[in-house]
């Protein structure tokens, strides 16, 4: 780190008036610059391909620091993504179950960006606005995850992925009714 700097301290002192440089290694092995020799085995080094500035500024130090200013990075234009129902792991129960999607974003749709909701990795057809209604679904654990594409079709953001479970009634286990409670049985009698 100390050689990066003592070299460009050394480039912008060149900027400023041509000098003699010379160059060395000491017996640690570190690399030295400077406008004197300090060892008898220094050797001048020829610096070409600067060019003298007409408007220096009188302290050298501000060429380290002057930068080009950096563009800003785009805002992303979603923060987050989340599906708010299905609740995760809500379990529905029944052969003929109807479940609604609903989607949060927190911007509003771009112009041009889509909406995508993806139900055990296949893509949902039927997305209107943040949702969707999913029904003839089969009995078992489902997953579903959102996403928003741009207009070339590059994913911009994802939702975490949920999960949400079917229960269907069979006739293996059919549905039992509450059993009554039997009357105690009088004594002695």
């Amino acid at each position: 780190m100390r050689t990066a700097l003592l070299i460009a301290g050394l480039l912008v002192s060149l900027a400023a008036a041509p000098q003699e440089i010379y160059r060395w290694v000491d017996r640690d092995g570190v690399v030295h610059f400077a406008d004197q020799p300090g060892a008898p085995d220094a050797e001048r080094i020829h610096v070409s391909g600067f060019e003298r500035r007409t408007s220096e500024p009188e302290d050298t130090t501000q060429l380290l620091y002057q930068r080009e200013p950096e563009a800003e990075p785009e805002a992303a234009p979603y923060g987050s993504l989340t599906i708010s129902s299905p609740a995760p792991d809500e379990v529905f129960f029944g052969s003929d179950v109807t479940v609604d999607v609903q989607v949060e974003i927190d911007n509003e749709l771009r112009e041009g960006d889509q909406l995508l909701i993806f139900l055990d990795g296949a893509r949902v057809p039927a997305v209107s606005g943040t949702g969707a209604t999913l029904d003839g679904l089969s009995r078992g654990t489902h997953w579903l995850r959102a996403a928003i594409t741009g207009p070339d079709a590059e994913v911009i953001i994802t939702s975490p992925q949920l999960t949400f479970h079917v229960r269907q009634q069979s006739i293996a286990t059919p549905p039992s009714a509450p059993r009554p409670t039997p009357l105690p049985r009088p004594r002695g009698g």
